[in-house]
């Protein structure tokens, strides 16, 4: 089987440390074929890094006149995400945009339109669901050991770890601030464990209270005076079925969050389960009535799973054998609606109601 020829948009850090890391470990698979970013240094020097001699570009369209790429990468400023999609499916290709899929619910809803007239698959980027724990746990959802889930808590409160590079405290090239950063993991855990899409409402508020407090950042200083997005969000999602999904997402919270990244807790009426510790991302805290006490035990998962691996190894597998991908457009999209009814809600002070 020939390889799939991959072209990537955007060869910065995420397009590095996740996309072409993963992408060069299916070497039998994969040739990265084309790199595209303004910066075109960056270009050499993942041609280097990654032992690979892909070509060159600086102007994504010029690459897409490139008939011989199958597959497009999309890893660049949020703004661009619709725009550059659509452009690759009206290309033929198939594309894998970085979350959030776009900006606006519009725009996704564009980018559906235009992967079907192409014919074509399309993924994005929510991995943190395929830790360890997260697999557990939704494992246990559909095997029924929850019983009725009527609550999920999904939390990711960085104390003082906001990206300080590149544009994310620019709303006009980031679209946003932490919503659309860490905002759709954390909104699209719950959905993705519960198989549960159906959204009815949400209610939402945002902050920049920290905005002009940058010392001790994790990744490094920010400039106070180019910073005009939300740091952190919080919110109310109830679902068709009656559930509520309680959001709360912040890049520097003077708030201790025993596990540092992406996490979430379930109430059901049979058990509740929750990732805790330093090894949240493989450890399920389990509590459930046993011979008539409440018991809390901690499972350790049989299977492990690398996130990353897991990801981009369903997207490969989509891509060369028509399976679905991991994260699917449709999911992404209804996680962008909820990302715009978030900000209207925190605007407006009044609940969304989706139709």
């Amino acid at each position: 089987m020939a390889k799939v020829k991959v072209g990537i948009i955007g060869v910065g850090e995420i397009g590095t440390t996740k996309h072409l890391e993963q992408l060069t470990t299916h070497k039998d698979e994969v040739e990265i074929a084309a790199l595209c970013d303004v910066l075109p240094e960056r270009c050499e020097a993942a041609n280097e890094k990654y032992g690979i001699s892909a070509k060159v570009y600086t102007d994504y369209k010029e690459m897409l006149q490139d008939e011989t790429l199958d597959v497009i990468h999309v890893c660049t400023p949020n703004p661009l995400h619709a725009e550059m999609a659509i452009a690759a499916f009206e290309k033929g290709k198939h594309v894998y945009c970085e979350k959030p899929i776009a900006c606006t619910y519009e725009d996704a809803k564009a980018i559906l339109a235009a992967r079907d007239a192409a014919g074509k698959q399309l993924a994005s980027g929510t991995q943190w669901r395929y830790n360890t724990a997260p697999m557990e746990m939704k494992k246990m959802y559909e095997a029924g050991e929850f019983g009725d889930v009527y609550y999920i808590r999904s939390s990711q409160l960085r104390p003082r770890r906001l990206p300080a590079y590149g544009v994310y405290t620019n709303k006009e090239l980031n679209g946003g601030g932490v919503l659309m950063d860490g905002g759709p993991h954390s909104i699209d855990l719950p959905m993705w464990m519960t198989n549960n899409y159906d959204v009815a409402s949400v209610r939402g508020v945002t902050f920049d209270k920290m905005k002009n407090f940058p010392e001790g950042n994790d990744l490094g200083p920010w400039d106070p005076d180019n910073f005009d997005v939300e740091d952190s969000a919080y919110a109310m999602i109830t679902m068709k079925n009656g559930s509520m999904f309680y959001v709360e997402t912040a890049w520097c919270s003077n708030m201790l969050q025993e596990a540092p990244g992406i996490v979430c807790s379930i109430a059901g009426t049979k058990a509740g389960a929750d990732m805790v510790g330093p090894g949240f991302e493989n450890t399920v805290r389990v509590t459930k009535m046993v011979d008539g006490k409440l018991t809390t035990e901690s499972v350790d998962p049989e299977n492990k799973y690398n996130m990353w691996a897991y990801d981009m190894d369903k997207w490969v597998e989509a891509v060369t054998t028509g399976s679905e991908p991991a994260v699917t457009g449709e999911q992404a999209a209804v996680v962008t609606r909820v990302i715009e009814a978030i900000y209207k809600s925190a605007e407006t002070g009044e609940t969304v109601v989706f139709d």
